[in-house]
């Protein structure tokens, strides 16, 4: 199933106007049907929970009022929305738009798009989502599951049955909305257009999450360099600038997979919290240990907890604790140059760090857990993984 609003987002959609029920976009949509004189003359149990009605009203050219008892019985059935093509009405009646908009379901208006091309639209749409979900479902597993050799080959294989062993990946992410708007067009653009083609070779775009794998291998363990990558975005009519992109290093067996891909996310988040259009895994230090751990779940409520300690001190009494901390270890628990940073004596700032183990109770490790506190804060301040 996909959502009405997933609808705007493919080429043939992106001129329908909404004219009421704009609460109802969120709507789980599983059919495309029509609405026909036929429909009109016999019942409404052809139209089932889930359906998205196309129709051009023509069962109303002779008699305008059965407009609104018409579309009060589709919407009865739970369907997903309407779709009304300006053939012979311009607008529906304001009774239905309220009606609408207390059901929660939205209708449109269009024009100069056959009703035909939009069923097969939809229909591939959906068939392509399911696609998206199987592939991230496998991506999943290869992240998250502990399995054999040969249970990460399997799929492997499934994603895509001709890659081959020597593999490097980037994780894609868009910088900003606007580019998240483009991103999310163009890859549903991609798979409508070229879905058989971006699948019969030996690398995949596989969506995930807020942001897209290129998975790309090779017949040799030669390296694969930053420009494989931004030219295969530029092949999908996407600018690589809009985007920030983490290149794992090459793994040279179908088991390790699972490795590259974890690789290329911890570069991604590397690359948004220091705003770098492209980071390589083997270049971001400490952060190899410290991204994995972002969303483990115990560890992620536990520095919450810390970090919560402080800024609830600093509310109370005024003070900037959080704030002298980030900056502390940004300059790696140098005291001069802190205090030279923030306009204080040095003395203030072993005031304000020593508060700090006060507050939150930390004795052994003082500056360790510190630095994965803040560092782990910074990584979720900046990712939108």
């Amino acid at each position: 199933m996909i959502q009405v609003r997933e609808l705007l987002k493919m080429p043939l959609f992106q001129n329908f106007k909404l004219i009421a029920g704009e609460n109802g976009l969120d709507q789980q949509l599983s059919n495309v049907v029509i609405l026909e004189y036929e429909s009109v003359n016999n019942s409404y149990h052809v139209f089932n929970p889930g359906d998205f009605i196309l129709t051009s009203l023509f069962f109303a050219v002779n008699d305008p009022d059965s407009i609104v008892p018409a579309l009060r019985n589709v919407i009865n059935r739970q369907i997903a929305g309407i779709a009304i093509k300006t053939v012979f009405f311009d607008d529906i009646p304001m009774e239905i738009k309220q009606y609408a908009y207390e059901k929660q379901i939205p209708i449109f208006t269009f024009k100069d798009v056959y009703m035909e091309d939009l069923i097969l639209c939809v229909n591939n749409f959906l068939k392509l989502k399911q696609h998206f979900l199987v592939n991230e479902n496998n991506i999943d597993k290869l992240v998250n599951t502990i399995g054999s050799p040969e249970f990460i080959q399997n799929i492997v294989k499934e994603i895509n049955p001709l890659f081959f062993p020597n593999v490097t990946v980037a994780y894609v992410t868009p910088k900003d909305e606007k580019s998240n708007i483009e991103f999310t067009s163009y890859f549903y653009e991609l798979f409508y257009k070229n879905y058989t083609s971006a699948i019969s070779t030996h690398y995949s775009y596989i969506k995930y999450q807020s942001g897209m794998f290129i998975i790309y291998t090779a017949p040799d363990s030669a390296q694969t360099e930053a420009a494989v990558f931004t030219n295969l975005l530029y092949s999908i009519k996407l600018n690589s600038q809009l985007f920030y992109i983490g290149i794992s290093e090459q793994m040279n067996s179908y088991s390790d997979f699972h490795i590259a891909i974890k690789m290329s996310i911890s570069a991604n988040q590397f690359a948004q919290m220091n705003h770098l259009n492209i980071s390589y895994y083997k270049d971001i230090g400490i952060y190899k240990w410290i991204a994995p751990l972002a969303n483990e779940c115990t560890l992620k409520n536990d520095y919450k907890n810390l970090i919560h300690k402080i800024k609830e001190y600093d509310t109370n009494f005024k003070s900037n604790l959080w704030d002298t901390l980030i900056v502390f270890i940004q300059n790696n628990g140098e005291y001069s140059k802190t205090a030279q940073e923030l306009y204080q004596h040095p003395n203030t700032i072993r005031y304000r760090i020593k508060k700090i183990q006060e507050i939150t109770n930390l004795n052994e490790d003082l500056y360790m857990q510190l630095y994965i506190c803040v560092k782990l804060y910074l990584l979720s301040l900046n990712s939108n993984l």
